[in-house]
């Protein structure tokens, strides 16, 4: 399967890496392709860049991996039409930094980053998934305290190959948490992992889980 990434910075190149590692043929999509060139002799043959456009249209599935306040244009750079029917992972988050650090939360209850997301492409299967970690994290979850949990919250289809790929990559409990509707509380789940991160100077933390 082809994999095409909207966003080419730390997220988008280590998500890249971590999928092909498991085989996949990727294409970061980027304003700057020659900023990838380093990235690209790392990554190996399965490696290549392009314009958002390229990366939309050469994703069989794609990754939604850009600064929150570019995403809508990216997504319009791509193009809409190279969205249609396939699988969206949004790994957006919806922060604003105009008052500095912390940022912010830009979204509210009923209009997350990801129902924005799939209001603007109704025919593309979105999940929100890997937004509530580091990007070092994201493709290899063992901590030194424990495997944390993945959320995810989505189109059921979507939902299916994002747990798939997690679990190939180590997470070993993906807890499915409802449709699109839900990913606001992921959005504000990462708003904490952001507010601790700011107060402890610790960036690679996560969550997990814990039932009696």
């Amino acid at each position: 399967m082809k994999i095409g990434i909207i966003g080419s910075g730390i997220v988008g190149q280590q998500l890249g890496l971590g999928f092909i590692k498991l085989g996949y043929d990727v294409k970061l999509g980027t304003r700057d392709v020659s900023k990838l060139n380093e990235w690209k002799q790392n990554a190996g043959q399965k490696a290549s860049a392009g314009s958002f456009e390229d990366a939309a249209k050469f994703g069989e599935a794609l990754i939604l991996a850009t600064s929150w306040m570019g995403t809508e244009n990216a997504i319009s750079l791509a193009g809409k039409d190279n969205f249609k029917g396939k699988i969206l992972i949004d790994v957006t988050n919806p922060l604003d930094f105009s008052l500095g650090t912390p940022p912010r939360l830009a979204a509210s209850l009923g209009n997350s980053a990801g129902e924005q997301v799939q209001r603007w492409l109704p025919d593309t299967k979105v999940v929100k998934a890997f937004n509530i970690v580091n990007a070092y994290v994201m493709c290899n979850p063992k901590l030194e305290e424990g495997t944390p949990d993945m959320f995810i919250a989505g189109d059921d289809d979507a939902k299916k190959f994002a747990a798939s790929v997690a679990e190939k990559w180590g997470w070993t409990s993906v807890i499915d948490i409802g449709d699109i509707s839900q990913a606001y509380w992921l959005e504000t789940l990462t708003m904490l992992w952001v507010n601790y991160a700011f107060k402890h100077n610790q960036w690679s933390h996560a969550f997990k889980l814990l039932k009696k």
